[in-house]
This record gives structure tokens, C-alpha cells and sequence, in this order.
């Protein structure tokens, strides 16, 4: 594993607001990078983790939590456990030490990670000779550029090898290589024929995707099934997706079902179905009314990361509505919901 060299970034985002005031931040060179879980890098886990970090006066840590999740709760624990090792300095403000939040982004990535050539030797090997899930991994390792160089062909193309034998999760994930991640109504027949033929093997992912093209391209009577198919296996985000149907129906007898759906959905982890509490628990909708049941929600959301979740809780802690009233963790959570809108408008031009 040490040959694996890790690409990553380090930025205190929090800048001095004056001359005379200084952010909280971490001791240079007073902790380590953090190590790359084993299991996230074999399943090419990539994202990047913000963590936040409250410094008292005396440069003691009094709080540590993620507020900008990878995506990936390993990654979001490894990068919490190395901040909790590191030296910190407080704040300054007029020159005297304060209490302040600050906030550290750690971005894993696999560029020019390399790979042993034994290891990818063997893969290629058992990859030609048919291996269809060795035929997958090669496609995604080409395209997360883990071999040392990232390949838009030969991903590609061992996907579809992979996806000519029958394998669903290849068949999902070429169709996903061809599907622009702003505008998932507008997708290629191709990719759509794929996820189709995926979804004929039972894939929860698969059904999914095709309800929400289906759906958003107005044709809900060929969509609804699919949607409904994916909740009855328990997959979050259709739950998720189900239960904001129900709940956008305006009936007052789905509610409880919207809920339901909506609490089991959050339950796996889905940050969209945890945006959707945080409003029902805050109108009292569906639910008793409590400000203290929104903002839990609204953390859970707000690592999704959500931006409109994150606006609202520094709303929450600015007025201290369902939370204890904080400043800086309200500015904290305002600049993170900034750089969320910037990081979707910037993966929407990119497409």
C-alpha cells in the first residue's frame, strides 16, 4: 500500500476578516496526511472531506465534525481522525485569542496513484481471457486513472466488454459513462437500452435511473413501475424519491406514507430524504412540530452536500432556532454552502 501516493489537498478555508484578526487553523506540520482506508482505495472511492474544527483560546480542540461529506463515510472518518491528531492555534480577534470555528478540506483523489504492474498485469490477464467482473474493474480503474494515467478509452471499452457478457453493475455503469450528470432526463438511447437491460436482471440502481428519465421526461406511466419496483428493494434514494411524490401529491392522506418512506430512506443515509424531514419537522407537516427534530435533520443533509439544507442551518444556528445560537458556526455553514453552489455550477459547465 505505500506505493499508492496519495493526491492530496489541504486548504484552511476560513481567511482573516481584517488585518488584525486571524482564523483558527492548524499547526503547521503538526499532523500527519491521512492514510487511505484499504477498502476505500480497492473500491476507488474518491471525494473530498471538509471537516470543521472549534479551537478554544487556549488552542485546545473543543469540536470536530464533518460539514462537507465525500460521499463516503470511511473517507469522512479518516479525515476526522487525523484533524483530531493535529496542533491547533486560536483565533485571534483585535489581537486577543478567541473561541472560533475553522475548517480543513481534505480531496481524495486517484490521479497518478499508480498500481503495481504485477497486480494490473494479472487483472488484464484475467480480464482477456473473459472474466467479466475483472473486465469492470479495469474499466473503472482506466477511467479513476489508478493505473498512473487516466484512459477515456480503454474504460470505456472494457465496460462494454463487460457489459456484453450480461453483467449488470458493468451495463449501469457504461450507461452512466454516457450520461450527462446536470440534465438526467436527457440521456442517449444507448445508455437507456443499458439501464434496461439491467433492469431486466432485477438491478436496484438500473430501475431507479430509468424511473427518473422516464418521469422527468414526462412519461410517468412507464417510469412509476420502475420506481416503484426499486422501493419494494429497499433502495434509498427511490424510497426518497417516492416519498417527495407523495408528499408533493398534496393529498393529506399520503402523508403518513411520505413519512414512512421519507424516515426509512434517512435511515440508510439518503441526505435528500434528510432535507425532506428537516422541512416537514419544521412546518409540521406530516409530523409533530420541533425546530430541535428539523436542525438534526438539517445536519444530515447539509453533509450530502445540500446547499439549500446548508443555508438553512447557519439560519438555524444565526438564530438559534432548534440549536444553541453560534455565529461562527453559522458563518462556517454559510461559506460551505457557497462553495457547494460553486462546485455544482462548475460540474454543470463541465458537462
Amino acid at each position: 500500500m505505500k506505493k499508492y501516493l496519495l493526491a492530496l489537498a489541504l486548504c484552511c478555508a476560513l481567511q482573516p476578516a481584517t488585518a488584525r484578526d486571524v482564523a483558527a487553523h492548524i499547526v503547521p506540520g503538526s499532523c500527519m496526511r491521512p492514510s487511505w482506508p484499504p477498502a476505500s482505495l480497492r473500491a476507488l472511492e474518491t471525494g473530498t472531506s471538509t471537516v470543521g474544527f472549534m479551537v478554544a483560546e487556549d488552542g485546545a480542540l473543543l469540536d470536530i465534525r464533518i460539514i462537507g461529506s465525500s460521499g463516503f463515510p470511511d473517507l469522512d472518518r479518516a479525515s476526522i481522525e487525523s484533524v483530531s491528531r493535529c496542533k491547533f492555534n486560536a483565533a485571534t480577534e483585535d489581537g486577543k485569542p478567541v473561541a472560533a470555528w475553522g475548517r480543513i478540506q481534505h480531496r481524495w483523489t486517484l490521479a497518478n496513484t499508480g498500481m503495481r504492474e504485477p497486480e494490473l498485469a494479472a487483472m488484464e490477464r484475467r480480464a482477456r481471457q473473459g472474466s467479466a467482473k475483472d473486465q469492470l474493474a479495469l474499466g473503472k480503474l482506466y477511467l479513476s486513472g489508478r493505473t498512473g494515467k487516466r484512459n477515456i478509452e480503454s474504460g470505456p471499452d472494457w465496460l462494454r466488454r463487460a457489459a456484453d457478457q450480461g453483467l449488470a453493475d458493468a451495463q449501469v455503469a457504461l450507461a452512466l459513462t454516457m450520461m450527462p450528470a446536470s440534465q438526467v432526463g436527457e440521456v442517449p438511447a444507448e445508455s437507456v437500452a443499458l439501464l434496461r437491460k439491467a433492469a431486466a436482471q432485477n438491478h436496484a440502481t438500473a430501475r431507479f435511473l430509468l424511473a427518473r428519465i422516464f418521469i422527468e421526461g414526462g412519461h410517468p406511466d412507464e417510469g412509476q413501475p420502475l420506481l416503484d419496483q426499486a422501493v419494494e428493494q429497499q433502495y434509498a434514494p427511490a424510497m426518497s424519491l417516492a416519498g417527495t411524490q407523495l408528499l408533493d401529491s398534496g393529498r393529506h392522506e399520503d402523508l403518513p406514507r411520505a413519512i414512512t418512506l421519507l424516515q426509512q430512506a434517512a435511515a440508510k443515509g439518503d441526505h435528500n430524504a434528510h432535507w425532506m424531514l428537516a422541512e416537514c419537522y419544521a412546518m409540521g407537516r406530516g409530523v409533530a412540530r420541533s425546530d430541535e427534530v428539523a436542525v438534526t435533520h438539517l445536519q444530515q443533509a447539509a453533509l450530502g452536500p445540500i446547499a439549500p439544507a446548508q443555508q438553512a442551518l447557519a439560519l438555524a444556528y444565526e438564530t438559534g432556532t432548534g440549536v444553541k445560537q453560534d455565529a461562527t458556526l453559522a458563518k462556517l455553514w454559510r461559506d460551505a454552502a457557497v462553495a457547494t453552489g460553486k462546485g455544482r455550477t462548475a460540474a454543470s459547465n463541465a458537462n
